[in-house]
């Protein structure tokens, strides 16, 4: 926005031009044209519209004016015309550089490969071999397209045998590509162990979707007379530890700043101390949608006058050594390729908010509203888990759509040896009856926010509620008819009930 044209800045005209170079060195094109130009974009009241033809020409004309400045090689003063990865990684692209050295090149995750990159690679004279999963593309909003499907091909050789984990945690990722992605061909088989219902073995990674849901994790597992050694994925100084704080004497008063001699660091951070303040840096950062500061921002308004003693506390308790950690902590973005004894999936993902049974108390909640990236994320997530896999609340309820609902038949003579027991589904008041052959347990699960399921005996009715006519197996139709059938009550949070009406 600074270095905008007199009368050609704001929020939105500086997130226009943006937009437009990070769509430019995403491509293969070798020169800026409004076809790089965003179609869309939101206006200052936050409505989604079209760009009009003359903000477009102003905004390609901007945005190579900025590119200009940044491939300069002389010392730059102003922060907006300095060179970044994907800048440089375009130059790269452009200078036609010619790997003869090499008699194959060997591409990794290439489902998320951009234009870019593949116009260097199908540009080399030699053997190209692309590797990936496509249920692992999460960086389409980067630009990144799926080379599996787009490159032509001699050979397809597909992996079979999965080498990081058992047939529990396959199972649980082969689920979220059925039931959320209606994807039934994908069949790994896997190593005999793993579990999925709570325990912990080995080395704990906490993997979140957002950084601010990474810090509020960090809080927790640093309280204590006993804090744990924790690892940020990508190390402390990526997290942005710096810009938290900064952001946090941002919102401090002139006079506290004063008092005692707070200075911010970051330049872009400083500069709104003599514009609008704390809630004008805010109003930027909401217009030009930037989730990362949006992020910080909601940590430091989450915890304000705590934030310093908490930042001093989890740069105290990070070590560099991530095997020696107790706790590794980081987003799903972050953890691509790595692989951990314990997984935690936190509870910051797309969620199902109940079981299968009781989806049609929620007409207006559909899978299919959510976008490929937040389905795969979540499938990244799962299967970043060697050992064990500590699943949240949303989670278990996918594998309910599947039919999985952790259940285990007993003998009911066994089951009644101590005397009547009633159904542990919370509303219903049914005893399991004597003349029955078989009773269904829940077994317990633990959830990753620590909360615990201890399962319990169902009746027969509501055993029939989930597994359908297999209940007719476990006592007669007559039988588990005659009893009193049981609507648990379904009550979400009202954030997600409005979620839910709005999609």
């Amino acid at each position: 926005n600074s270095v905008l044209a007199e009368g050609k800045g704001g929020f939105i005209r500086a997130k226009l031009v943006c937009k437009t170079l990070e769509n430019f060195f995403a491509s293969a094109d070798e020169e800026l044209t409004i076809d790089h130009v965003p179609i869309w974009c939101k206006n200052s009241q936050g409505q989604r519209v079209m760009v009009e033809q003359s903000e477009k020409l102003n905004g390609v004309l901007e945005a190579s004016r900025l590119w200009d400045n940044m491939r300069k090689l002389g010392e730059c003063k102003e922060e907006a015309y300095q060179m970044t990865h994907d800048g440089y990684l375009k130059l790269w692209q452009l200078s036609k550089p010619l790997l003869a050295s090499f008699d194959a090149i060997f591409v990794d995750e290439a489902q998320d490969c951009t234009p870019a990159i593949m116009n260097i690679v199908l540009s080399q004279p030699c053997g190209k071999i692309f590797v990936g999963d496509p249920h692992q593309q999460i960086y389409t909003f980067r630009g990144a397209v799926n080379a599996l499907f787009t490159v032509p091909h001699t050979h397809v050789f597909y992996l079979t045998q999965s080498f990081r984990f058992g047939v529990e945690i396959a199972y649980v990722g082969a689920t979220i590509l059925d039931v959320c992605k209606r994807v039934r061909k994908k069949s790994l088989r896997s190593l005999p162990k793993g579990g999925i219902r709570g325990d912990a073995k080995g080395q704990v990674a906490l993997l979140s979707r957002t950084n601010a849901n990474v810090f509020d994790e960090a809080v927790r597992v640093t309280e204590g007379e006993v804090p744990a050694r924790i690892h940020l994925i990508g190390g402390i100084k990526s997290f942005g530890l710096d810009r938290i704080i900064d952001i946090w004497i941002l919102l401090q008063p002139e006079e506290e700043r004063k008092k005692q001699n707070l200075v911010i660091k970051d330049r872009f951070i400083r500069r709104w101390v003599h514009k609008e303040g704390f809630s004008g840096f805010k109003r930027y950062v909401t217009a030009a949608e930037d989730k990362e500061l949006e992020a910080k921002i909601a940590v430091v308004e989450k915890y304000n006058t705590r934030i310093p003693d908490l930042v001093r506390r989890i740069e105290r308790c990070h070590i560099e050594d991530l095997d020696f950690a107790e706790y590794i902590l980081g987003t799903v973005h972050k953890a691509k390729g790595l692989e951990f004894d314990t997984v935690h999936v936190l509870d910051d993902f797309v969620k199902v908010p109940c079981a299968r049974h009781n989806l049609a108390q929620l007409p207006h909640f559909r899978v299919e509203s959510f976008s490929e990236d937040e389905w795969n994320l979540l499938y990244v997530a799962v299967t970043r888990a060697k050992k064990r896999l500590i699943m949240t609340k949303s989670l278990e309820n996918i594998l309910t759509l599947a039919g999985e609902y952790f259940l285990q038949a007993e003998l009911t003579s066994a089951v009644l040896k101590t005397g009547v027991v009633r159904c542990c589904v919370g509303q219903c008041n049914n005893a399991i009856p004597v003349d029955t052959v078989l009773t269904m347990r829940k077994l317990p699960i633990t959830y990753s926010n620590r909360k615990e399921n201890q399962g319990g005996y169902l009746c027969h009715s509501c055993a029939e509620q989930r597994v359908g006519p297999l209940a007719f197996l476990t006592a007669s139709p007559e039988q588990v008819r005659a009893m009193e059938r049981t609507v648990e009550n379904v009550v979400l949070p009202r954030h997600e009930a409005l979620l839910f009406l709005v999609f």
